[in-house]
């Protein structure tokens, strides 16, 4: 992997590590403690607009102190039902699914619109058809990731099922650094990963915007806090509106942002922003047709029509919503 990648991937822990955790000053001038909350979150893009809330402190004026867990999602949103972590961030995919399959919890919040991602391949590939009897890596078999690779290969002209050995190997900077040392032939890249290995000389073949798009990342909470904790819920979820809002319109604070907490080129960073503004949620309540075709999915997987109360719970975000107008 590149010096860049591995820089990338350092970063992410980096950002964990140092912004977390609110000054002393800061918490003065609040007048009142902090509440500390956990929340699992992917170590990617799919975290920008909650990364853009800690570092503009919109958590810390909501009373609030995120304190971040990189956990695999399925054991997250396991581990927020039993009390262990409040908020997990994984709602967009691996959420929904969870609730349609019984788990008690909800998305209350979509940062994106739609996972956008690109599928990048080795150089020597400059179409989709040419990944006939290719290894394409995915995060798992199931969620945004899933999904999107096969629309763009079936797009493409290809069928997922017959045509390409898709192979489960998780997230993004383990994905990357596999296309770099030869290990797969392509893989679904988001904001900028794609951007990086195109500088590398790796080839950018489709991407998802207007073929199958689903919701990339979104706050999960249990159907318990929702209705004993209802009012920290609506800080948090007030502190993510403002983070979005805040992202889209600070041009210049967040071309920073994404050079400072990935260590990115500003070249790299200013396209990773220019990609990201067509997909970040300026509202928190992502896209119609993205999530019917979550629904869609989750249909195919569990053989049950659901329906998006049963996934999604946006009373505390309309609340929110309608206080700001």
């Amino acid at each position: 992997m590149s010096v860049q990648g591995f820089t990338l991937v350092k970063s992410f822990a980096l950002a964990s590590a140092l912004i977390v955790f609110p000054s002393l000053a800061m918490a003065a001038q609040a007048g009142r403690e902090l509440k500390e909350v956990k929340v699992a979150y992917p170590p990617s893009m799919a975290s920008v607009t909650l990364m853009t809330g800690i570092k503009q402190h919109f958590f810390n004026e909501q009373g609030l102190r995120p304190v971040l867990l990189v956990i695999a999602s399925d054991l997250a949103l396991k581990s927020q039902v039993v009390g262990e972590i409040d908020y997990t961030l994984f709602g967009g995919g691996s959420g929904m699914l969870a609730a349609a399959q019984g788990l008690p919890i909800k998305n209350v919040h979509l940062p994106h619109k739609f996972a956008d991602l690109t599928l990048v391949a080795r150089p020597e590939y400059k179409t989709v058809a040419q990944l006939r009897g290719k290894k394409v890596g995915v995060s798992s078999f199931s969620g945004a990731v899933y999904s999107s690779t096969r629309a763009m290969l079936s797009a493409g002209g290809l069928d997922p099922d017959k045509d390409v050995v898709i192979i489960p190997m998780g997230r993004e900077p383990i994905r990357l650094q596999a296309l770099f040392a030869g290990s797969i032939d392509a893989t679904p890249l988001p904001v900028p990963l794609h951007a990086i290995a195109e500088e590398k000389g790796f080839s950018l073949l489709a991407d998802i915007e207007g073929k199958f798009e689903v919701p990339f990342s979104g706050i999960t909470v249990t159907d318990k806090k929702l209705r004993e904790n209802s009012d920290e819920v609506k800080r948090f979820i007030r502190a993510m509106v403002k983070a979005g809002q805040f992202f889209l319109s600070h041009r210049s604070e967040s071309v920073a942002l994404y050079m400072d907490w990935l260590k990115l080129s500003k070249t790299i960073a200013e396209n990773a922003y220019a990609r990201s503004i067509k997909t970040v949620s300026p509202d928190g309540l992502g896209k119609d047709s993205a999530i019917k075709n979550q629904l869609g999915l989750i249909k195919q997987l569990t053989g049950k029509e659901v329906k998006q109360d049963d996934v999604i719970d946006f009373t505390l975000l309309r609340q929110v919503l309608a206080e700001g107008k």
